[in-house]
């Protein structure tokens, strides 16, 4: 994913969201294994439960303004989060793997 908003109105299996690159997804039930793994950038939003979280995807805070706009964003296909926009969980890059090009070969087996 290099950019846009992808609604899910239900639930999503493995590997969501894979090597995300920008952009936003909104799932608004259950996310399979390895949600966002080895995402660069980019928001995935969930209103059920997570599997798993993949490697260098970390929980994020949630904004009022983000709430906001995906009530708005939301409202406009006549969707509705399951507990309301302001409790789907945030999940975001880590940020860890962004310099995995600059580690010697060495490294990069213990990073993997």
């Amino acid at each position: 994913m290099k950019g846009g908003t992808i609604i899910v109105g239900g639930r999503t299996g493995t590997l969501s969201g894979f090597m995300m690159q920008r952009g936003r997804m909104i799932i608004l039930g259950d996310a399979g294994p390895n949600l966002g793994d080895s995402m660069y950038d980019g928001t995935i939003y969930v209103g059920g439960k997570i599997n798993s979280l993949g490697v260098d995807a970390v929980p994020g805070e949630m904004t009022d303004l983000e709430a906001s706009w995906i009530e708005n964003k939301l409202t406009l296909y006549g969707l509705k989060a399951p507990n309301g926009a302001a409790n789907l969980q945030k999940i975001v890059a880590g940020k860890q793997l962004w310099n995995y090009d600059n580690l010697e070969p060495t490294e990069k087996k213990i990073v993997l």
